[in-house]
């Protein structure tokens, strides 16, 4: 019976000591940030919603302007079946962006390009539930572009 006791303890040691933790609330270290624009912006927005800095709708007063330029959705066949038929789509979202302080020639972050990539079967007999299951996936890929891009403005926050 101490034996388990004695296990439980080691592995819950061995878990607090490896260092592992929660990824918790994204900090970007600004106190204001302008975020013009729809889709992954407004995906940045909502991220940004709960964490201590307060997104401006206009870049007057704001640390820093987090611009995204060109948002790119695509939709490619991957695989086809025997038949000619559509087995498979490669849907892809490519966002480029960039961040500029007020006062500074060059932008913080210069223009940078990020993608996802998700793949999605096809079915003839469900097309309506495929194309709801493909807006999700492009809301999934907006939310881990938006991720992405608020880590390396944090990163870019320590370098201003």
């Amino acid at each position: 019976m101490w034996w388990s006791r004695a296990a439980a303890l080691a592995a819950i040691l061995l878990i607090a000591a490896c260092g592992f933790k929660l990824r918790g609330e994204t900090a970007t270290g600004l106190k204001t940030l302008h975020v013009p624009g729809g889709g992954v912006a407004q995906e940045i927005r909502r991220t940004l919603a709960g964490s201590p800095t307060r997104v401006l709708l206009t870049p007057e007063g704001a640390e820093a302007t987090l611009q995204i330029m060109a948002e790119n959705r695509d939709k490619a066949v991957a695989a086809i079946t025997g038949s000619g038929r559509v087995y498979e789509y490669s849907l892809t979202l490519v966002v480029r962006y960039r961040m500029t302080v007020p006062g500074r020639d060059e932008p913080v972050i210069a223009p940078t390009e990020t993608s996802a990539r998700r793949l999605i079967t096809y079915s003839e007999a469900a097309p309506i539930a495929k194309e709801a299951e493909e807006l999700l996936l492009f809301k999934d890929m907006q939310v881990e572009i938006a991720d992405r891009i608020l880590r390396q403005v944090a990163i870019a926050r320590r370098d201003m």
